[in-house]
């Protein structure tokens, strides 16, 4: 059960289309953007497993569907998740429905962190410069806008700026099981030197070793060290509390570093630029 994006091309637009699955129940969709002859509609589909699921797009006179989510310039809420924003564009809050319980410790958000490597800045990282805290975040200028609202899904814009470069994310939430993660794609244009970017997640919830996927097995690692500040996983890593009850899951299918400051806190690296001048 997820999310499905299609884009389809007509002759004449049409005002409104629904979605039917191979039985003719209507599913929900919603349209979500129409560009000279092609429209692009999302849609929720469910696949068997190891298989393929044929969904009709028709032309209607016009669309009643209800909903179950919401958004507001400072909100998303579905049936799994409360997410609150701050002014600033950090996300302040995220409340896990069926668990009863806050996810964030503190407000997670995009740090700037020095890096100056001594020696190959093209991909070195330094221990020296990875023990300091942020020196800057990437939240001035913070502009939120609602920019989806419908059955499928509901997603707030967030454009901010810091040390000479603006990032444009995209927080959204679906209905469904699609609705079980918090979703965020991130448009960046990156001016920055001698920095990387890395969004932090301060979770509620504490253990001193974290799990990575490497794609054939996981691994277990601990906090930041002298050998360890930098590290690599592929497509997830989790901090699960000590007591086995409870865990956040970070996934990414294009960014494969992270770090561990502490026992609370995730960090995935999203870019880094050294100085032109080490060159």
């Amino acid at each position: 059960d997820d999310v499905v994006t299609a884009e389809l091309d007509y002759t004449t637009l049409p005002s409104a289309v629904a979605v039917f699955d191979k039985n003719g129940k209507e599913t929900p969709s919603q349209v979500i953007s129409k560009d000279g002859s092609k429209l692009t509609v999302i849609f929720r589909a469910q696949v068997p497993s190891a298989g393929v699921a044929v969904y009709d797009v028709r032309e209607v006179a016009g669309t009643k569907a209800t909903s179950s989510l919401s958004v507001t310039s400072r909100s998303l809420d579905n049936e799994y998740y409360k997410v609150r924003f701050a002014a600033n564009g950090d996300i302040e809050s995220i409340r896990d429905k069926k668990a009863s319980r806050e996810i964030l410790s503190k407000p997670a958000g995009l740090d700037f962190q020095q890096e100056h490597p001594e020696q190959y800045p093209a991909w070195n990282m330094d221990w020296k410069d990875r023990q300091k805290p942020p020196f800057d975040h990437m939240d001035k200028e913070a502009v939120l806008t609602v920019v989806e609202q419908g059955p499928v899904r509901v997603t707030l814009q967030v454009t901010r700026k810091g040390q000479n470069s603006e990032i444009t994310q995209l927080f959204s939430l679906s209905a469904g099981d699609a609705g079980k993660r918090l979703e965020v794609t991130n448009k960046i244009d990156w001016q920055s030197r001698d920095v990387c970017l890395k969004a932090s997640f301060p979770l509620a919830i504490s253990n001193e070793n974290a799990t990575y996927n490497l794609g054939v097995g996981t691994i277990s690692r601990g906090n930041n060290n002298e050998k360890k500040f930098e590290v690599p996983s592929k497509e997830w890593f989790d901090l699960t509390d000590k007591s086995g009850k409870y865990g956040v899951s970070i996934l990414e299918d294009c960014k494969y570093g992270s770090d561990k400051p502490d026992n609370n806190t995730l960090r995935l690296t999203l870019l880094y630029t050294p100085d032109a001048s080490a060159f």
